[in-house]
């Protein structure tokens, strides 16, 4: 009994190496992916998106990763400048033998950005917290999903409602 219960225990904990190895690597790829946003280098952006990217969005539209691009643009074409960008991954999980985890973070996106008029700035600086999944392929890890956990928005130091 006592082998079975340390068999199962030994086969539930992770390798801490390992472990250690891919929360690494994943916060490479979140510092990868916060420099070409802050940068606005779509290249460098995109590097990080699947070939299979896609997403059914909540009204049943499809998002590919060429929609992803255009949309990223469109996004980017507003952002004067970002202030601070952090992602800090919270939380690592690992799953598949390794090859695929589930990673909590917390983002925090100050920046300044183009009002309504074209014209007018404003500090939007938002929080969200996140529970996404990765999967190594090839030799880097990509994200494949996220689940928004809840945020806020302020813009010009006050709460936006919606």
């Amino acid at each position: 009994m006592s082998v079975t219960l340390a068999l199962l225990l030994s086969a539930a904990t992770p390798d801490p190496i390992l472990h250690r190895a891919v929360a690494e690597a994943i916060r490479d790829e979140t510092d990868y992916g916060i420099e070409a946003t802050i940068d606005q280098n779509i290249e460098q952006y995109m590097d990080g998106v699947p070939v299979d990217y896609r997403i059914v969005e909540d009204d049943g539209t499809i998002t590919d990763r060429e929609a992803l691009r255009r949309n990223q643009l469109q996004a980017w074409a507003i952002i004067r400048r970002t202030n601070v960008l952090a992602i800090d991954v919270t939380r690592v999980e690992l799953g598949c033998d390794g090859e695929c985890a589930t990673v909590w973070t917390d983002q925090r996106w100050d920046r300044q950005m183009l009002g309504r008029d074209g014209v007018s700035e404003h500090n939007v600086v938002t929080t969200q917290r996140h529970e996404e999944r990765w999967e190594a392929r090839g030799s880097r890890w990509i994200n494949v999903a996220i689940e928004e956990l809840g945020g806020t928005v302020t813009v010009d130091g006050q709460p936006l409602t919606r």
